[in-house]
Order: structure tokens, then sequence, then C-alpha cells
């Protein structure tokens, strides 16, 4: 998809690749010159989108209006979660790719393609951007580990769009500012809590998820070169 010298964007800006290393690439931004080392498979799925985004602009207007009517159907939010061991990724419903949308009698406040993006309560970390795929389903919360008085709830299922890989690896609280939330930090969140955020705000924390993990693996790769030493 990516080539040397070929000029592509992120929600950064505009830039033009370096090197190709898979699985990173080199890159520099056109608007301030910044260098950056990017994964290569993330970018891909923000250059698809961007490009999905900017065939929607070039439409007629009438198509302008209904693609238009169909994004604003899509809701965003912070879906709050707690891990009991922070080390590792092992919570109700994330390894069956699932979240418990409400209980029965509480109604599905949540609809297929809503997007989600996973903060956990100790690490206070944003570490996962995911989408609610096909219909909700109908099922005991035990079937997925969820420790809830109750005997059937909703479900959706997700597919995970980008992760941190470890809960520290994500991006940190107050890497952020919502315009939604001005006082996010202070919230008294709860665990299995939705909070609902405009686009703006979520492409900022997806973006920030996306550096975060970039940042982590830079981070990775220096500490596995080994100094030289001469003999």
């Amino acid at each position: 998809m990516f080539e040397v010298n070929g000029i592509y964007a992120n929600r950064k800006g505009e830039y033009q690749v370096l090197e190709i290393n898979p699985p990173k690439m080199r890159v520099r931004f056109i608007a301030d010159g910044s260098e950056a080392n990017l994964r290569i498979e993330l970018q891909a799925r923000i250059w698809e989108n961007i490009i999905v985004e900017r065939a929607s602009q070039a439409d007629s207007q009438p198509s302008q209006i209904s693609k238009s009517l169909a994004a604003s159907s899509v809701n965003h939010y912070i879906k709050v979660i707690s891990v009991p061991v922070v080390d590792e990724m092992s919570f109700s419903g994330w390894l069956e790719r699932v979240v418990m949308a409400s209980l029965s009698g509480e109604g599905n406040k949540l609809n297929e393609d809503d997007r989600l993006i996973f903060y956990a309560l100790e690490t206070k970390t944003f570490f996962a951007v995911a989408t609610l795929v096909g219909e909700s389903i109908t099922a005991n919360p035990k079937e997925y580990f969820f420790t809830v008085h109750a005997e059937t709830a909703q479900f959706f299922a997700f597919d995970i769009d980008a992760t941190s890989g470890k809960l520290g690896n994500g991006a940190d609280i107050d890497a952020v500012e919502l315009e939604s939330h001005p006082n996010f930090k202070q919230l008294r969140l709860e665990a299995e809590a939705f909070l609902r955020i405009n686009e703006d705000d979520f492409e900022l924390l997806a973006d920030a998820l996306v550096e975060a993990v970039e940042d982590a693996e830079e981070e990775d790769d220096t500490d596995d070169e080994e100094p030289f030493e001469e003999d």
C-alpha cells in the first residue's frame, strides 16, 4: 500500500514516506517537518478510512446527505473496565470479544457499528479501539464471566481495530483532554459503564492510542538492541 516518497495522511496530517522497514516506516510530516517511525499496519487502516472520507466528500449532494445521516447514527463511547491483574489482558468478555450492552429490562442503548475505546480504571489508560458488529444477543452474563446479579443481559460482539497489547502501553489519561467531558479525570467511573463522547474526541483518543503503541514499540526495539563490545 505504501511507497517510498509517496504522500499519505493520518489524523495528524499529511506525511511523506522516507523509508519502509516492515513492520514500520519512517515518515516526515509535511506541515512541520517532524519525523516519526509509524507502524505500517495501523497507518494502513487510518489511511483507508481517510480515503473513504475523501470519497464521500466528493460524492453528489444527495449522496452526501445520505452518508451524513448514516454517519450521524454511529455513536462513540468510552468503555470503562476493571482488570483484576493489570499485567494481563484478561477481563470479562475480552477473550470472547463481547461487551455487555445492558441488563434485561434496562433497554439496549448500543447499536451495530457503534465505536468503543476501552479504558482501564487501574492503569488509567486507553488501550483498545473496537467496533460493534452484528445484532445484539440475549445471554446469561455468566457465560462470559460477568459477575452481575441477573439471569439475562444484552451482548454485542466487537471487532478490534487497534490495541496496545498491554494495558501499560496504552494512552495515558494525562495525555488527552476531552471536549465532551473536560473533567474526565475527576469523574467517578464504574466498571462496565459506557461514557458517550463526540466523534472528534474519539478520533483524538484513537490517535493517542496509536502514538502510545508506536512509542512503546520503539522503546522495545531499543531495549532489544545489544551494545556492541569490542574484543
